[in-house]
């Protein structure tokens, strides 16, 4: 007897392979790598390679992960008027700004209180050492010395 067909066999269409989808090349958005590429802009020029919004993203870059700190960091430059002036905020007003809170706000803080710290102890030494060179510090003068016993007055500055 020969090899009998199963009706199956006879109504049952061949398998097709469905037509492949083409698949445009994802862009990767804009601000994928951003804080690396600001990370490396600091490195490479320091901090007159950055605008004060730019310095104060990568300070809030490690205060507030995982949220897009640049919005926060123009808010508050727009707010206090440059990174100098946010540091020196009371915690209080800090607070008003939408994305900080009180930890942020008292991290600030402690940012702020250590360099002023730094500065005060320079200020006393007529110069502080960073890398290989020894730098003045024109700041101003601080608040309790008064104006005319200024460290850096004309006569006491170091040149070359």
């Amino acid at each position: 007897m020969g090899k009998v067909e199963d009706e199956r066999a006879f109504f049952s269409e061949a398998w097709v392979e469905p037509p492949k989808k083409e698949v445009a090349p994802v862009e990767k958005p804009h601000y994928h790598g951003h804080r690396d590429r600001l990370r490396e802009r600091f490195l490479a020029g320091g901090p007159d390679a950055l605008p004060d919004y730019e310095l104060l993203e990568l300070l809030l870059f490690r205060l507030i992960p995982r949220v897009d700190t640049k919005p926060i960091a123009k808010a508050l430059i727009a707010r206090f008027g440059s990174l100098a002036e946010v540091l020196g905020a009371p915690a209080s007003l800090l607070e008003e700004v939408k994305g900080i809170g009180p930890t942020v706000a008292t991290d600030l803080k402690v940012i702020a209180a250590t360099a002023h710290w730094r500065a005060a102890k320079c200020a006393a030494a007529r110069f502080c050492r960073t890398g290989r060179n020894f730098s003045i510090i024109a700041a101003r003068p601080w608040p309790s010395r008064p104006a005319s016993s200024s460290a850096f007055s004309s006569s006491t500055r170091r040149t070359g």
